[in-house]
């Protein structure tokens, strides 16, 4: 289906610059040219309905092999290049790939089945499998349906009135849900011009200068990371039309960052592999009052349990998991174990449910903590976690990597005008060499408490 309709945009632009990675390009032509020689490879040895796990090191591989497999109605599970092999194994234990491809070996040995070509297009079937970070333990096999990864494509083109005349940067890693289904094929879809390079903060400035991208994302860390590079001080925004900031909470201060270096609008997303990106967004304008408030899209519902916890239900949701049970309830709403708040009779995201901290009756966001400390010069890594006392009493503890030496008692004086007193950490740990983190860059909290509190 998303196939289908970039081959019709091919019809319409064959010789526009569709997708850009870094040395390789490809017009519309050449990239359908592409995708027509991969599944005529492919049909020869995989059977409409089986699995394909695969990952390379170059972004426009991903693009080949998702519209290649949508053409076929093979389901594409793609994955990381170079994991270790103890995470492919369970990788494979969880998704019970039929064919592997992690590396040009795995290609060259494809075995053809010898046996007739078979083409198949039941309305629905399973279309991607995506793994969630792990964050929790073992990573859960996101099941996505045709219709659904369609759904997403056309919200995120609805979100942003995608149009031809864009262009779109996309940095977030493929083998993501907003790696492929937020920017590069909805952006397709409409004829875009799409980069694709996963973020390097030397090389943003440059992609910024040379192909004035109207459309993309950038998170806090990329921001903080940034910040450290000389192009960045002069870098000017004001050629985007939309710049989101991710589904995260972010720092007033970065948002302010960006209006004042040119940014005319900022889009807040919230989102995740379950739902797709954004099930909920708004667009900040630089007077904004409540700058991080959302709404939901045309194509969610939702609603908010009695401990504020967000269930949704919508046309880009998940089927389910392939190892493990997911959390519906009777009338279909999904529970996404985040937690969101109302304040000023507006929507705002709050945290995790599980990594809220419980302070004396206050469950503390860890995230607005880590936001506060963020902003403080010289602060390289945060992470916000707990050391437990007595009766089972918790107290809050800050891990902070910098790059200066800092005083810790003059950065709880700076938190202590951004947070409430019950959020106020009671020790900050000043650590001297990187923070944990998964394979997605998301901090691991409970094994940075094991490291550096217990």
């Amino acid at each position: 289906m998303i196939y289908e309709h970039i081959r019709q945009t091919a019809k319409r632009f064959p010789n526009k610059v569709a997708l850009i990675c870094k040395d390789k390009q490809y017009t519309y032509s050449e990239l359908i040219s592409s995708v027509e020689n991969l599944a005529a490879v492919l049909v020869t040895a995989v059977f409409p309905g089986e699995r394909i796990l695969f990952a390379s090191e170059k972004e426009y591989h991903y693009v080949r092999m998702v519209l290649a497999c949508d053409k076929l109605n093979v389901t594409f599970m793609p994955t990381y290049p170079n994991l270790p092999d103890e995470v492919v194994d369970t990788i494979k234990k969880i998704s019970k790939p039929n064919h592997v491809i992690l590396n040009e070996e795995d290609a060259a040995n494809l075995k053809p089945h010898n046996k007739g070509l078979v083409y198949h297009s039941p309305r629905e079937y399973l279309y991607t499998v995506m793994f969630t970070s792990g964050t929790s333990g073992e990573p859960k096999a996101v099941k996505h349906s045709n219709n659904s990864c369609y759904a997403g494509c056309m919200t995120s083109i609805e979100t942003y009135n995608l149009s031809e005349d864009d262009v779109v940067l996309a940095q977030l890693p493929p083998p993501t849900v907003a790696g492929l289904y937020l920017y590069p094929l909805p952006g397709l879809i409409k004829g875009c011009t799409v980069i694709m390079e996963q973020f390097n903060p030397r090389t943003f400035a440059e992609l910024n200068i040379k192909y004035k991208p109207t459309v993309g994302i950038i998170v806090p860390a990329m921001i903080v990371a940034m910040s450290k590079i000389r192009s960045w001080q002069e870098l000017d925004l004001s050629h985007w039309r939309e710049l989101s900031v991710g589904s995260t909470i972010i720092p007033e201060e970065m948002l302010q960052l960006l209006f004042d270096k040119g940014a005319p609008a900022i889009r807040d997303l919230y989102g995740c592999t379950e739902t797709h990106v954004p099930p909920f967004t708004y667009l900040i304008k630089p007077d904004e009052k409540h700058m991080l408030q959302l709404e939901v899209t045309d194509r969610y519902q939702y609603r908010l349990d009695r401990h504020g916890v967000l269930w949704i239900k919508g046309d880009s949701l998940m089927m389910g998991y392939m190892n493990a049970d997911a959390e519906f309830d009777e009338h279909g709403y999904w529970c996404t174990g985040d937690v969101f708040e109302r304040k000023h009779n507006l929507l705002f995201y709050k945290s995790r449910k599980k990594d809220l901290i419980k302070v004396n009756s206050f469950n503390v966001s860890p995230i607005s903590i880590e936001n506060a400390i963020s902003v403080y010069p010289g602060i390289l890594e945060v992470c916000v976690t707990y050391r437990s006392r007595d009766m089972g009493e918790k107290e809050i503890v800050a891990l902070v990597r910098t790059e200066v030496s800092i005083n810790t008692s003059e950065l709880i004086s700076f938190v202590k005008e951004k947070l409430f007193a019950y959020e106020i950490p009671k020790e900050i740990i000043i650590v001297d060499e990187p923070l944990v983190r998964n394979r997605m860059g998301k901090i691991q909290r409970e094994a940075n408490r094991e490291k550096f509190v217990i």
